[in-house]
Order: C-alpha cells, then sequence, then structure tokens
C-alpha cells in the first residue's frame, strides 16, 4: 500500500517534469503503475474503474484542441460531475486508507484524522494533466513566487486574524510526530486536487466563458469561492465561511498570477501555518 501512494505522489510531481514529449505525459504512467499498485492492493476495486476511466475521457475529450463547443460543455459538465462525486468520497471501489486516527493535536482540539484520498487525488492529476497549463521554465517559477509571496502573506493574516476573532482557533504552536506525513498529503494530494478543481477548471472556465461579460473574471472568481466554500459544509457554518473567505484570495492570487502552482502554494502555505501555529484543525465546543 505504502508503494501505491509513493507511485500517485510521483506522478503528481512527475506534472512539473521540465522538457517537452514524453516528459509532459510521465505523470500518466506513473499514475497508471500507481492504479495497477492500487488495484492490487485493493486501495482501488474493480467498480471503481468506472469513475476513473469516465472522470479520463471526460478530460481528454475536453483537452482535445479540435474539440467543438458542443464537445467542451458536454465533457466539462461531465469532468466537474465525477470530480464532484471523486471529490465527495461517493464513487463505489475506493478504499482510501486511514494514516492519522482521532489525534488530538492539543488538548482544546477537535480529533482529527487524516485519509490517504486515491480519489480526490486523481481529480486533480487529470485536469493539470491535460486540461491546464503548467509552469515549466526557471524564470516563470521566480516570476511567480515574488508575485505570490506578498499576496499569500496579506492572505494568510488575514485568515489567521478571522479565525482568532471567530474563536475557531487558538495561538498553538507545535510540531506533532505526524508533521511530515501530514505536509506531503496535503500538498501532493489535497492542495493540488483542490486547487485544480475550484480554479484551475471551475474559476479558469468561467473565466473563459464570460470574458465578454462586464466584471465576468471577478464574477468567476466569486463563484468558485463559494463552491470551495460549500465543499467544506462537513466542518460547519464556521469552516464554510473561512473556506469561502480563502477561496477568494486563493481566486484573486491565481487571477492575478495566471499560474496554478501560486494557487496551490498559497493554499498549503495558508494549511501549514494553521497546522503548525494554531488550534488544528479546530477548537473543541466549549473550549
Amino acid at each position: 500500500m505504502i508503494a501505491t501512494y509513493a507511485v500517485l505522489a510521483l506522478a503528481v510531481l512527475a506534472l512539473w517534469l521540465p522538457g517537452a514529449g514524453w516528459r509532459r505525459h510521465a505523470w500518466l504512467l506513473l499514475f497508471a503503475a500507481s492504479l495497477v499498485a492500487a488495484l492490487l492492493t485493493g486501495v482501488v476495486a474493480p467498480v471503481g474503474l468506472v469513475a476513473v476511466g469516465g472522470l479520463a475521457v471526460a478530460a481528454w475529450l475536453f483537452s482535445r484542441p479540435e474539440a467543438g463547443r458542443a464537445q467542451r460543455v458536454i465533457s466539462g459538465l461531465a469532468l466537474v460531475g465525477l470530480a464532484t462525486v471523486l471529490m465527495l468520497h461517493r464513487a463505489e471501489g475506493f478504499n482510501n486508507p486511514r494514516v492519522i486516527d482521532a489525534v488530538r493535536f492539543t488538548p482544546d482540539a477537535l480529533p482529527f484524522t487524516l485519509y490517504l484520498n486515491f480519489d480526490k487525488t486523481l481529480v486533480g492529476l487529470f485536469i493539470l494533466g491535460w486540461c491546464h497549463a503548467r509552469l515549466t521554465r526557471a524564470g516563470e517559477w521566480r516570476a511567480m513566487l515574488a508575485a505570490l509571496a506578498p499576496r499569500a502573506g496579506a492572505l494568510i493574516a488575514l485568515i489567521m486574524v478571522l479565525s482568532l476573532a471567530m474563536g475557531y482557533v487558538r495561538f498553538a504552536p507545535k510540531l506533532p510526530a505526524e508533521t511530515l506525513l501530514w505536509l506531503g498529503v496535503n500538498l501532493l494530494f489535497t492542495c493540488m486536487a483542490e486547487e485544480a478543481l475550484f480554479r484551475g477548471f471551475v474559476q479558469a472556465q468561467l473565466q473563459r466563458a464570460w470574458q465578454n461579460v462586464l466584471g465576468g473574471s471577478w464574477l468567476a472568481l466569486g463563484v468558485a469561492a463559494v463552491l470551495f466554500g460549500l465543499a467544506h459544509a462537513a466542518g460547519g457554518a464556521a469552516y464554510v465561511a473561512l473556506a469561502t473567505v480563502a477561496g477568494l484570495g486563493y481566486g484573486w492570487i491565481y487571477r492575478h498570477t495566471r499560474s496554478i502552482e501560486a494557487s496551490i502554494l498559497a493554499h498549503f502555505t495558508l494549511n501549514t501555518v494553521h497546522f503548525l501555529a494554531f488550534t488544528y484543525p479546530a477548537l473543541a465546543a466549549g473550549r
């Protein structure tokens, strides 16, 4: 099972392999290897191949340069629908292992459980692999990071001040034994997948569709942010509100930089500050 997720993580990293030709599609070979391993270890049951295949076909049809408007609309809606089912873990045939089980990182925190979500990760892989451009040159990375740093800093400060004011967290610096595991999963599986769907696909495609509408790019940003907030409804109203504001920030960063890498890194950095410096995931009721 460890090998399954190790290869899956390599598939995510391979999205950013430099060069052209086969290197731009190495992620797909690595994903195929991780899928075989997942089938052999029971992480994915044969019935899960229906969702995997459906998502792959929808993403491929959407990404084809010769695709007409009707094909893009139909395949795009299918992609979003399948992605939603997979992100919410409603697709049959996926047995995501639990690697952190109801741990309280501080005495006043809610218990935290972490799963290795194969289903959620493949959403990000197919969207970024086929439907979104990635940075390929060192100069592009430098320019992106320079634009990202002050904006991510402002967003993190805003969200944490709001979280403290709402009584959602307290200042609680810590370095749990699970830190390295959490960091790897959060960056490569969680943030990558969520930003690929909400910014790299929903916001990007709405922005494209509304390019001739006054304020269309800002409307696209807002819709994606609200959907992102609603995707966190299981955490309660306060979590939805904070996630929506954070989504507005990620969308603002994505709109300014036109880089999915920027929104992924902003998302990951905010989550990391929350995890290491404040109550995580949130204060328990009555604390």
